[in-house]
Order: structure tokens, then C-alpha cells, then sequence
């Protein structure tokens, strides 16, 4: 999980009503796959009134949702892989990239 970019990992964005939870980690500072997930439907009910706009939103979800299923696919193989091969590392470590599973911080 990385840090939210929307909340700057603080859980709240400031509105016109006053602080609330970030609408993109629901407060928890960090994103994950769930909360990707739930976006994704709050989209998708958003834009469920079948008008043009609607149509492309619900193609940009459905892709969205194939390519990040694919990249844990990637991700998984990459994994029952040999530690010391560089681009199985590089690979492993761009798809962990697009999807934010684990840290890439050293501390």
C-alpha cells in the first residue's frame, strides 16, 4: 500500500462543509486494492444512467479493471521466480509500481 495522493496520507481533504474523509483511502491515509475497488463502484453507480458519458466511463472502468487484473497476474508469476534474475526483479518491481501493493521505501 502506498500513500493516498489525494489526502497526502492525512485521511481528510478540506471542503467547502469542512474537513472530511478523503473520498479515495476513506480515511485511512493509504491506498489499497479495496479501496480501488470501492472507487470503482462509486463510479460505476455515479454513471449508471446509460448516456454517452456514461457508456465511456463504464469502458474505462472495465479496462482499468482487466489491466490491473492482469498486472497481479504479472505480479504473482514474478514472484515464484528466481530472486537474482534482473528483469524478472524490474518487472516485478513496475507492476508493485501500478498497483501499490507493497511499500518500495528502504528505511
Amino acid at each position: 500500500m502506498s500513500e493516498c495522493i489525494t489526502c497526502y496520507g492525512t485521511g481528510e481533504v478540506v471542503t467547502e462543509q469542512g474537513g472530511i474523509a478523503c473520498p479515495d483511502c476513506y480515511g485511512e491515509g493509504r491506498t489499497g486494492e479495496a479501496n480501488v475497488e470501492w472507487r470503482l463502484r462509486a463510479l460505476e453507480r455515479r454513471y449508471s444512467d446509460g448516456g454517452e458519458i456514461a457508456q465511456d466511463v463504464q469502458w474505462l472502468l472495465h479496462e482499468l479493471r482487466r489491466n490491473r487484473e492482469s498486472l497481479v497476474r504479472i505480479l504473482t508469476l514474478c514472484q515464484e521466480g528466481d530472486e537474482s534474475d534482473g528483469l524478472l526483479r524490474d518487472v516485478k518491481f513496475e507492476a508493485n509500481n501500478a498497483l501499490g501493493f507493497y511499500d518500495t521505501e528502504t528505511k
